[in-house]
């Protein structure tokens, strides 16, 4: 978790400006457009479909998506912002749903084919077998972008699973300790002593030599007279114990959630071996629309299962959580989507342009398919 990757020294040049701090999901979402501009471009000037129309439709789609994707959190966790209205509009901080930013894409998307595209007469099913690959490599990123934020992170990881462990103040810490699947340190202490009951395993505090038994006598260099650890200027936490008799300074360690399964990651792999797939099977379309069949049934049965490593969404309906039910209506909608495709013509026998030999397109005579 590092919610601000770097900071402009602005201020260190000129006095009154302030310093410019670089948030992890900013620069991911940026980034997201950047590239996913970049490969749309690519995939029109494959299809035949002039590439100028990708940096308008990708403004359409991202500002709309984010907005969706903005709304269905805000509504999903309404009493998070009760009160404080102006929390609503700080993205920076994490706090969009995936789903939200389809449904506000799709408004935007066709918003811009009502606007801009059919008058173009560019075909509507060219134009979504190239935006599929586009919002799978954008959903890649921007789970990277929650893995900064520390948002979107998953339950109780098996000691044989990979796990990550976040910060004690990050969200899945703090919703750890909750449900009581950790300690605040991760130790107990025996009553109101400081003596040292129980040491959680696998814990930051076990990897520094903590052991159960000891009595801590100084905490950061300061005679210890408290159990409220946070009083002595957390973290990191350096503990001077009593054991057998001697005082030993253990290392200093940083305070860190148990470890969680790294939904973020899963999700980022997993939608990048789907872009893999998808631009690969693009010379073997048979039908224009087949690449966002594909991209709809392997992100809703992803996500469907992804959720069930998920502690962070609760159940909404039918014992499954809202990005479950959804899953499943996105699973059933690229099954109904197929049938309308594959009645469709099939894709002439010409052999297709390579995506990086392409060259421009030379005007906007893409006609419906």
């Amino acid at each position: 978790m590092r919610q601000i990757l770097f900071t402009i020294p602005l201020n260190t040049w000129i006095s009154s400006l302030p310093n410019i701090p670089i948030y992890g999901y900013g620069l991911m979402l940026f980034t997201a457009y950047i590239l996913c501009t970049a490969l749309g471009k690519r995939l029109c000037k494959r299809d035949g479909i002039d590439p100028k129309v990708i940096p308008d439709l990708t403004i359409w789609l991202f500002v709309a998506g984010i907005i969706g994707a903005r709304a269905v959190f805000v509504i999903e966790y309404w009493d998070r912002f009760s009160g404080d209205y102006g929390t609503i509009l700080r993205l920076w901080d994490g706090g969009l749903v995936f789903y939200g930013g389809v449904i506000g894409g799709a408004i935007g998307y066709f918003g811009y084919d009502y606007f801009v595209l059919r008058k173009l007469n560019i075909s509507k099913w060219k134009m979504i077998d190239v935006v599929a690959p586009c919002i799978i490599l954008g959903s890649a990123l921007g789970r990277i972008g929650c893995l900064f934020t520390g948002c979107c992170y998953g339950n109780v990881a098996c000691e044989s699973c990979p796990a990550l462990h976040f910060p004690i103040d990050a969200p899945a810490s703090t919703d750890m300790l909750r449900r009581g699947n950790q300690t605040q340190y991760g130790f107990l202490f025996d009553g109101e002593t400081l003596r040292v009951a129980a040491v959680e395993a696998g814990s930051t505090a076990a990897a520094a030599g903590l052991e159960r038994g000891d009595i801590i006598v100084k905490i950061n260099g300061t005679p210890a007279h408290s159990q409220n650890l946070d009083r002595y200027g957390t973290p990191p936490l350096t503990l001077t114990v009593l054991r057998n008799g001697a005082e030993t300074t253990l290392p200093p360690f940083e305070l860190a959630s148990i470890g969680v399964h790294p939904t973020q990651i899963y999700e980022s792999i997993s939608m990048v071996l789907l872009l893999m797939f998808l631009l690969s099977y693009w010379p073997f379309r048979r039908c224009h629309g087949e690449l966002m069949v594909f991209a709809m049934l392997g992100y809703g049965v992803h996500r469907f299962l992804n959720e069930m490593l998920r502690t962070d969404n609760e159940v909404v309906a039918f014992g499954l959580t809202l990005s479950q039910n959804i899953s499943l209506l996105v699973i059933a909608a690229a099954i109904a989507l197929a049938i309308i495709v594959y009645r469709r013509p099939r894709i002439s026998d010409e052999p297709p342009t390579p995506i990086f030999d392409a060259a421009p397109a030379s005007d906007h005579t893409s006609q419906m398919s």
